[in-house]
């Protein structure tokens, strides 16, 4: 659908959440059996969704905008509900207040003709700082509700369990048996018939996109500008689309693992997370592959030498971290961005990286009439970490080398991935280090890189290899 406007019809979303341990006692990623499950997972902590109570797809530039109505429609039965009464971060129990709720992913591009999407699942299990709960949520207009209402039912706590239960059996019952059956992409080897090959724009490709874009910055068009490929893996076995999310979630434990409508992935950057009345983000530019460092090194003092000591890194996480505080200071009463980045160490690779927090303006107290976490992604999206700077010239060079030239859309990758609650609360990432999931049997991987003029287009597109590689080797293809 293009620009729906405000007229796609909103659920009435009621939701109960419940104190309750994780189904089968193993953590969240266990929950993972189908592939068609949400995420948002970091440190074995965070939420999985199951089943699907509503959904809303939109495309354009009004997406946000579109989203952020539909989401206030369909939560007004629940803060109706509520009344006056408090809808703050923690309610007494001491379980996060996250309903209702819903996983969200956006199209990184205005025209992009790829949804962005609303799942709000009948099933949140989360957990954290060692507590875990359940949340039910259901569509009060629902033919399924609406039968069971008219004869007294309500939602309750056992009919919660039992319901899950028998979604879990369902999933279970649809999950392949891979037991004595070769080893699927995502099984955790690499399997007869797996194959990586070039995607619409091809490694001679992206070279090419590069020198131009570091010509377009050399007569000063613009200063930086990130530049995307892609790569397609197939296997004649079925993709095992939780083990490899299951795989992101340990290997890359200070990432956030993702999984949206077939859009999977780890990500080590956070856009923007609102809590109450604080937002935070994690900026990341600069990178250095792991697999460069001499033997015998010590691995961080040989990434604080090559970042942090390096102008045109510098330069590169400078220009991301100025693109996202200034567009994110309007809307805050303090604001706090180190001057000095620090090293983040990844499994693949070192970034550089800066931690911002903020103070919102109103969202003091229980009731909040500023910005929530949809409403700064949209100020915020896209960054100079994903887009470049100036950022209207960087995305229209962007359409031109990659789309235009190649045909490629980047569709949901480098877009906003997370999830909001009916409070004004969420955390959204960028989607990277990811896929997107377009058969059964077929993955298209992503990654981009930040242009600048002293950038080399051999070395960039050894870094895309380097990005590239927690999605491969999470397939089963060595890299």
């Amino acid at each position: 659908m293009n620009n729906p406007g405000f007229t796609a019809p909103a659920p009435r979303l009621a939701s109960c959440t419940y104190s309750a341990p994780l189904p089968g006692g193993n953590g969240l990623a266990d929950l993972l059996s189908t592939g068609s499950e949400c995420a948002w997972i970091r440190f074995g902590e965070g939420m999985v969704g199951l089943g699907t109570a509503a959904r809303f797809a939109t495309t354009g530039p009004g997406r946000f905008e579109a989203a952020r109505h539909w989401w206030m429609a369909a939560t007004e039965a629940e803060a109706a509900e509520s009344g006056a009464a408090d809808r703050s971060t923690v309610p007494d129990d001491g379980l996060p207040r996250r309903s209702p709720l819903a996983f969200a992913a956006f199209a990184f591009a205005d025209d992009s003709p790829v949804d962005s999407v609303l799942v709000v699942p009948e099933f949140v299990v989360g957990s954290a700082q060692g507590r875990s709960w359940l949340t039910w949520q259901v569509d009060l207009d629902s033919p399924w509700y609406a039968e069971k209402a008219a004869a007294g039912w309500r939602p309750d706590r056992a009919g919660a369990e039992r319901r899950l239960g028998a979604l879990l059996a369902e999933a279970a019952g649809r999950r392949p048996d891979r037991a004595g059956a070769p080893a699927g992409i995502g099984a955790g080897s690499a399997a007869d018939g797996l194959g990586l090959t070039d995607g619409v724009l091809s490694q001679d490709g992206y070279r090419a996109a590069v020198v131009r874009g570091v010509r377009q910055i050399e007569a000063g068009a613009l200063t930086k500008i990130v530049l995307a490929r892609d790569a397609v893996v197939r296997s004649a076995d079925p993709v095992d689309v939780p083990q490899v999310l299951r795989t992101l979630a340990v290997q890359y434990r200070d990432c956030w693992t993702y999984a949206v409508n077939g859009l999977i992935g780890s990500t080590p950057e956070m856009l923007v997370k609102v809590d109450g009345d604080v937002a935070r983000a994690r900026v990341l530019a600069g990178t250095l592959d792991r697999d460069g460092a001499p033997v015998g090194t010590d691995g961080t003092d040989y990434a604080r030498q090559l970042l942090t000591d390096d102008p045109k890194q510098r330069h590169e996480h400078r220009l991301a971290v100025d693109s996202l505080t200034e567009r994110l200071e309007p809307f805050t009463t303090s604001l706090e961005a180190p001057d000095e980045p620090f090293v983040l160490e990844l499994p693949n690779v070192w970034h550089l990286a800066t931690d911002v927090t903020a103070r919102l303006v109103g969202a003091e107290g229980a009731r909040r009439t500023g910005p929530g976490a949809l409403a700064l992604t949209e100020a915020l999206h896209p960054t100079a970490a994903v887009c470049g700077t100036p950022r209207e010239a960087a995305a229209t060079l962007i359409n031109r080398l990659e789309s235009e030239d190649h045909g490629l859309d980047r569709g949901l990758f480098a877009g906003p991935v997370g999830w909001l609650d009916g409070n004004g609360n969420g955390e959204f990432g960028i989607a990277l280090r990811g896929a997107v999931v377009q058969d059964a049997h077929t993955v298209r991987l992503y990654a981009g890189c930040g242009i600048v003029a002293a950038s080399d287009p051999e070395a960039e597109l050894a870094e895309t290899h380097a990005k590239m590689r927690p999605m491969l080797q999470a397939l089963g293809l060595r890299a």
